[in-house]
């Protein structure tokens, strides 16, 4: 499993294992970083702000037991563009971004999620981290290729410096889109990710974000492979279960 907790945390009681998988924190050649994905187990998460003291505690309680301050969490709010924020020590707890990037210490980035693929970014070297979400929308537009342009820029490194991983997301086996203008007419730049037969098609959206981080010239590209959808991991999944429940995928960096 790409994501492995070594990390005792209990936000609820009687946390699931499976929950505790998909959790980073103990990586080789990164101290202090911390990244993953929360599943059911944890509870569902606030979109961004809420007035829901259960999804607000859920989410605090996760990332007290991380390790970081909820008063120091930073959310985006997706615009299913290419929008890029840079988040400082003064920034807002919630920005409109599809992509949030640091280099502040103890400032932990988040964006809530249910199908949708997380992108974290981290540089040993600057200590700078980078979460992008990438929903088909923004990935067809290029939030992939964008954000690491901008954190390429940002924190001076260059390509190879950087290490991606692609989170859990709906997968190819489940993100079955319609031949319309709303499905697949968007992929057509990309048909070696599209399968299917007997008029049903398939996209391999993961393998479309793989293959813009290494155009990118990002070549230390990893993947969860957890389908959200499908996943015995239990995942919250909007293809699935139509409703308005979000995971969260969070990332930073721990002040050594």
């Amino acid at each position: 499993n790409l994501l492995k907790s070594k990390r005792n945390f209990v936000p609820k009681k009687n946390i699931a294992k499976e929950g505790q998988k998909m959790i980073e924190t103990d990586i080789p050649g990164f101290p202090g970083l911390v990244r993953g994905v929360s599943t059911r187990e944890h509870g569902s998460m606030p979109r961004t702000t809420s007035t829901s003291e259960v999804k607000l505690a859920n989410r605090n309680g996760l990332v007290f037991h991380l390790g970081f301050d909820p008063a120091r969490i930073c959310q985006a709010r997706p615009r299913h563009e290419t929008l890029v924020s840079f988040v400082e020590d003064s920034s807002e707890s919630v920005l409109e971004a599809d992509a949030l990037m640091t280099d502040v210490p103890n400032r932990l980035l988040t964006v809530a999620t249910a199908d949708c693929h997380s992108v974290f970014l981290c540089t040993p070297s600057r200590k700078a981290v980078a979460i992008i979400h990438a929903g088909w929308r923004g990935v067809v537009r290029g939030i992939v290729p964008v954000a690491v342009e901008f954190f390429r820029w940002r924190y001076g490194v260059k390509q190879r410096e950087i290490g991606a991983l692609i989170g859990p997301g709906i997968q190819k086996c489940c993100f079955e889109v319609k031949n319309d203008e709303n499905g697949l007419t968007n992929f057509v730049s990309w048909p070696g990710f599209i399968s299917g037969g007997n008029g049903r098609h398939f996209v391999d959206l993961a393998g479309i974000v793989s293959e813009q981080l290494h155009r990118a010239g990002v070549r230390a590209v990893s993947k969860s492979g957890e389908c959200t959808c499908c996943s015995p991991l239990g995942f919250f999944s909007f293809r699935r279960d139509k409703n308005s429940l979000r995971g969260i995928s969070f990332v930073g960096f721990m002040e050594s």
